[in-house]
């Protein structure tokens, strides 16, 4: 595959917890649906892409979540957060973009803006949504976007 990746917030978790240490994916408290092997199964699915687009909504979402563990994991995990935001491409999209569709009443606002930035298909960012919410993956194939759900296809945990 190749172009941009969307990354919903659950798969964030995991990426970023397991990219600190594959041991706390077993011990933090967002991760109870995942295994060891699922984060090795995403880490090869994000790497068919040529690069991670991020939303401030999903990253904030994230950050909360990736907190609900104790340190020094937390610290780790932190780190690996930043390096994280340091090294991909986020676009700070007006949340009124995904207040003013209709998903946003049954998503919420993060999977509104999701839905507004997989319409975005100019400047050579035709991304691709990888996640484990149903929803917000019928969603998306319903309106034509390519769309990955994860739990559907991969998920192993």
């Amino acid at each position: 595959m190749s172009g941009v990746i969307v990354v919903d917030t659950n798969l964030l978790v995991l990426l970023v917890v397991g990219s600190a240490s594959i041991e706390y994916i077993n011990k933090h408290k967002r991760l109870t649906e995942f295994s060891t092997d699922d984060f090795e199964l995403l880490v090869e699915l994000i790497g068919t892409f040529s690069d991670i687009v991020m939303l401030p909504h999903i990253l904030t979402e994230t950050s909360n979540l990736i907190k609900q563990i104790d340190n020094p994991a937390r610290l780790k995990i932190q780190y690996s957060f930043r390096t994280l935001v340091n090294t991909t491409m986020e676009l700070p999209l007006p949340s009124v973009y995904g207040v003013q569709r209709s998903e946003f009443a049954e998503l919420g606002l993060t999977d509104a803006m999701i839905l507004h930035l997989c319409n975005l298909t100019g400047n050579g960012i035709e991304p691709t949504l990888l996640t484990t919410d149903t929803a917000l993956a019928n969603n998306a194939h319903s309106l034509g976007y390519s769309v990955i759900d994860y739990k559907q296809e991969y998920q192993t945990g």
